[in-house]
């Protein structure tokens, strides 16, 4: 939505206005080494300086006619006004009682370096119009990249700046061409075309898209987004952006794409068009005006409708808040709270694309929930909190569930030996009934309560040795399961489809053992921590639970990490992540290693039973000097020993302009799965205009 903003063009109409202005005022002052004046007609020579009231300009020669109210400069005019900007022309002409004014070979360079050359450049009243330009920042000889256009036209009054082609040039090779371009100079939004995108990827061939801007009014913008994918075929999508009050915004999006047949044959697709709309809507205040002092209320709307993946896929968006997952979500949530209280209304709803229809994906609509936040009661060390929910669980095909639960934990905490041992004692009660319908079920109501009782033991150690300071936090809490109570049958008899919507059970009986450490140098820099915990099972046949350690150790620019939890009762690791990372000024390495296994029963175990994940992942960056920089990575799968993602690229970067380019391949969910793509990015950035290309 930005606008770049050239500070040169504005030193046009500065300057003349000071000229105009100053002349009106009759504040013209010409010195020079040698002044004559006859009759109506003052002319000065070597040496001429012209002072306006925030201007001079310097020149070889002047010459003022009193009667045609005309001022003539000549031979190497320099003129410095608006924030150190110049003016370089060999000939200006101003007519001060028409207000015209007229340049020949006007050269322009602002304090950015930026610089316009003309061979035309003429004024009436608040109109400018410049003939055939160039401008760029580069070197000025021989400029690296240049725009050129036909003709302008600048309204001071609006002060917007309208380009009739408009070229863009990089080593003297066109780049960019558009027949119209127009942008704001005082950094306010217009309507117009803004810079383009482009890449290639080997599955959709050549990408262009072309953003058309739309400025409604202060407070609403829309931006066209029309697309082509040269292997694909070409699509339209559209963002609406609107600001209704102080506090509260939103965006519209709709988009549409139409896939040719050879590519819906070639790739297996369901559907040859792609289509949804997307809406965002935020608000901070909604009824807080209204509400009694200290209550504040909020809105949050995150909706999206789409036949299929690919139309999030298609799409270059911000709203990117569902992820590109073939279960999309869309959420609807109303809060009310202050410092005691909190309410809140959720609705979602879910659209999985793998399947034809939703019919049977659960919905929730809605779910409402008060929530009493931590007090004391009765004495300060005793505190309770409290959580209400209502839950309506919908489909159209398939068992429903309503459902209201309570949960109240409470807990006494108090220490011994001047606050070296801390001990809680909790109380956690539960209760929760559920009602089910759309179907024929034997019992069509569920009513569920327990409580589990806990006490923790912890303290919190420091201690400061030379050059370190150790800190220890241990624990050791037990939870043991309360009473129960089921009705009108346990929960195992129960229909299945009743079953797979909630779980409800006790907690085993179990303690854990946890500890937390934390090094730290003579600055307080944390140099290295360890978390560890180990559960301990009181019922179990094989009472050792999951142990879990984590630790990281910062040596210099080195960080080691790695993240652990191990299973005693299969003897292996069940999830585990381990990096290695250097990060220099002018260098930066990581390497890396992801596992993950799912470890079933004990009685249906088996050694070959899938693994999630096992991959190992490398990433660099290095920086060769202030201009070059290079930067990559690769994800590979041990199990499949293959590569998942890898990338490539790099940047070039000079005074007036930079490049970043890359090749990677992508993983890409779509209707039928997953297809692996490589993709070229190529982003030019011509400083100051902005960037063309993509990420």
């Amino acid at each position: 939505m930005s606008k770049f903003i050239p500070i040169f063009l504005l030193s046009i109409a500065v300057g003349i206005q000071m000229l105009s202005a100053a002349n009106d005022q009759g504040k013209i002052e010409i010195t020079a080494n040698h002044v004559d004046s006859v009759g109506d007609i003052v002319t000065a020579e070597d040496d001429v300086v012209v002072y306006y009231e925030d201007s001079v300009i310097k020149a070889s020669s002047a010459t003022y006619d009193k009667s045609k109210k005309l001022l003539v400069l000549d031979g190497n005019i320099e003129v410095i006004g608006y924030k150190g900007t110049k003016e370089h022309s060999n000939h200006i002409e101003i007519y001060t009682e028409t207000k015209e004014v007229t340049f020949d070979e006007l050269f322009l360079m602002s304090q950015n370096d930026v610089w316009l050359f003309t061979q035309k450049a003429h004024r009436k009243d608040a109109n400018y119009t410049l003939g055939e330009s160039v401008i760029s920042s580069c070197d000025i000889e021989d400029p690296l990249w240049k725009m050129t256009f036909s003709r302008s036209l600048y309204d001071r009054e609006e002060d917007y700046m309208k380009l009739y082609n408009a070229k863009m040039y990089l080593w003297d090779m066109p780049v960019f061409y558009t027949p119209y371009f127009a942008f704001p100079l005082d950094r306010q939004r217009t309507s117009g075309l803004l810079f383009p995108s482009f890449g290639y990827s080997s599955n959709e061939g050549f990408r262009y898209e072309q953003p058309i801007f739309w400025a409604i009014s202060p407070s609403m913008d829309m931006e066209f987004n029309p697309q082509i994918r040269t292997s694909r075929s070409l699509g339209l999508y559209s963002t609406f952006r609107f600001a209704d009050s102080a506090h509260s915004s939103g965006t519209l999006r709709v988009g549409y794409f139409k896939d040719k047949q050879s590519y819906v044959e070639e790739n297996n697709l369901d559907d040859d068009s792609h289509y949804g709309i997307e809406f965002n809507y935020e608000s901070s205040q909604v009824f807080s005006h209204k509400l009694p002092q200290g209550y504040t209320d909020g809105l949050y709307i995150n909706t999206t409708y789409l036949n299929d993946i690919d139309y999030l896929n298609l799409q270059q968006s911000h709203l990117t808040h569902f992820g590109l997952v073939p279960l999309q979500e869309s959420r609807l949530n109303y809060f009310l709270y202050n410092n005691d209280y909190y309410t809140g209304l959720n609705a979602k709803y879910f659209i999985d694309t793998r399947k034809d229809d939703n019919d049977d994906t659960l919905q929730i609509l809605p779910s409402i929930q008060f929530h009493k936040y931590l007090n004391h009661i009765i004495w300060d060390n005793l505190t309770y909190s409290v959580d209400f929910h209502i839950n309506n669980l919908y489909r159209q095909e398939g068992v429903t569930l309503q459902q209201a639960e309570f949960n109240i934990p409470l807990e006494y905490t108090t220490s011994f030996f001047d606050d070296f041992l801390n001990v809680t004692l909790g109380e956690e009660i539960y209760y929760s009934k559920f009602f089910f319908g759309n179907g024929d079920y034997t019992y069509d109501e569920f009513e569920y309560y327990s409580n589990i009782h806990k006490v923790k033991l912890f303290t919190d150690l420091t201690k400061k040795y030379e050059g370190f300071v150790h800190v220890f936090q241990p624990s050791l809490q037990y939870i043991k399961p309360g009473n129960e109570h089921q009705d009108p049958v346990d929960f195992d008899l129960l229909d299945d489809d009743q079953q797979e919507l909630f779980a409800v059970g006790l907690p085993e009986e179990s303690y854990d053992l946890s500890f937390s450490q934390y090094f730290y140098d003579e600055s307080m820099t944390l140099k290295f921590f360890q978390r560890f915990s180990q559960l301990y099972y009181l019922d179990r046949e094989y009472e050792l639970g999951d142990m879990s350690n984590e630790m990281q150790y910062n040596w210099n620019k080195w960080i080691f990490y790695n993240d652990v939890t191990y299973s005693h009762e299969y003897g292996k690791i069940r999830e585990s992540s381990s990096r290695v990372g250097l990060n220099e000024a002018g260098y930066r390495f990581s390497v890396g290693h992801t596992y993950k296994k799912i470890l079933p029963d004990i009685s249906t175990y088996d050694a070959d039973d899938d693994v999630k994940a096992n991959e190992v992942y490398f990433s660099f960056g290095y920086t060769f000097n202030e201009k070059i920089n290079i930067n990559g990575g690769l994800t590979y799968d041990v199990d499949d020993a293959s590569s998942k993602q890898w990338r490539f690229g790099g940047s070039y970067k000079r005074d007036c302009w930079s490049a970043t380019a890359s090749v990677r391949q992508d993983i890409t969910p779509r209707p039928t799965g997953y297809t692996e793509d490589t993709t070229f990015y190529l982003q030019l950035n011509f400083i100051p205009f902005g960037v063309v290309g993509t990420e």
